[in-house]
């Protein structure tokens, strides 16, 4: 008897430069790199692990890019929003990265709020975003959507959190599929 594959399609959006890019390659096992580099367009990665297989596509974040990005939210399971916590202006661009996703894909879908950078987080600077403020606002955004939306604060850099950003996210998806199954 052959078993059932399940296939996740997932997307990574934020503003430029939040460690989208450093995010998917942390999970990919391809470790941390230094050197910044633009994502034009839109990246595609698969992992596959047991019978699971994530696609991964990572959005860039430049405005010239949002024509291109408006493609690739068609059929995305699952909405991974990225912010860089050392810069506030990220975080409270994170409405318009929602309205940009649900203006091309009318379900709403599970999403994951993650904070990156958190390893560059200086105690008391007015720049950087609270993690309780964050909490909050995925607590908004489970009501707004009515799913579970986790919060996590992750470091491309020392791996903080990168499995569990994937892995909370499937477990709603997951979760999503079911509730849809039994509707």
């Amino acid at each position: 008897m052959s078993r059932r594959r399940s296939t996740y399609k997932l997307i990574l959006v934020g503003d430029p430069r939040v460690g989208k890019t450093s995010i998917r390659q942390r999970y990919l096992g391809e470790g941390f790199k230094e050197n910044y580099m633009v994502t034009l367009g839109a990246d595609f990665v698969i992992k596959r692990f047991g019978d699971t297989v994530m696609q991964i596509w990572d959005l860039a974040g430049q405005p010239v890019y949002k024509s291109v990005r408006e493609g690739y939210y068609k059929g995305a399971e699952g909405i991974i929003l990225v912010f860089d916590v050392t810069r506030a202006d990220t975080f409270s661009n994170i409405p318009k990265w929602l309205s940009e996703i649900l203006n091309k894909n009318e379900e709403i879908i599970p999403m994951m709020l993650v904070g990156n950078k958190s390893d560059l987080r200086e105690e008391g600077s007015k720049s950087h975003v609270h993690p309780h403020n964050a909490e909050k606002y995925a607590n908004e955004l489970g009501d707004w959507s009515g799913f579970d939306v986790p919060y996590l604060e992750s470091s491309a850099l020392s791996g903080l959190n990168i499995d569990d950003i994937f892995s909370r996210l499937k477990e709603e998806i997951d979760s999503h599929k079911l509730s849809q199954q039994g509707a």
